[in-house]
């Protein structure tokens, strides 16, 4: 016999047999109303918040209230605008806290991902990260990924938005705008 400890038995019966057995909570043990799953990350402090140069290392901070490992994916796009596609965009992905990625040139795809302290790079004709410098640290719901992120000669110069976006289990915290670079 089935163990329902704290629980009420239940079953559908049809004629004199019973199709499904189980047990369910007794009306006075709410069911908890929404799974820490079901949230959106948050995107915390970016950093640097403005800067100039070829290179920058970009610091981003997310989390999760179900956990830091909650967050399967974090993005970082730097362009003078947000278009759907990110055509001249450096466009980077952080896969699982494992692998790094930019997005190709027509902006369709995303590029072979490389694995993070790796020798390896994520390249594209905008921009280049050094997979080898790239840090991913968890502590409890909050996750900071650390990105150096090197301007190709072909990345238009000028002023550049930078926009994050982190994805959990089901929902992600939309395309934020976070700092601003200058390319020169």
């Amino acid at each position: 016999m089935t163990s329902c400890s704290g629980f009420r038995r239940a079953g559908i019966l049809v004629g004199a047999v019973i199709l499904a057995y189980g047990c369910s909570r007794p009306t006075d043990q709410p069911l908890a109303t929404s799974q820490p799953t079901d949230t959106a990350p948050q995107i915390g402090a970016v950093s640097p918040t403005s800067g100039q140069g070829r290179s920058a290392t970009f610091r981003v901070v997310a989390s999760h209230p179900a956990g830091a490992a909650a967050i399967g994916d974090l993005e970082v796009l730097i362009d003078e605008k947000m278009t759907e596609k990110a055509l001249s965009a450096c466009w980077i992905d952080v896969r699982s806290l494992k692998s790094v990625a930019v997005r190709n040139e027509e902006g369709s795809d995303w590029l072979p991902s490389v694995p993070i302290g790796s020798a390896e790079a994520a390249v594209n004709s905008r921009c280049r990260v050094d997979a080898s410098g790239v840090e991913v640290e968890v502590r409890g719901n909050e996750l900071a990924v650390t990105l150096p992120v090197t301007f190709s000669a072909e990345f238009k110069q000028g002023a550049k938005r930078v926009w994050v976006v982190a994805s959990g289990p089901r929902k992600h915290s939309g395309w934020q705008e976070r700092a601003t670079w200058t390319v020169n």
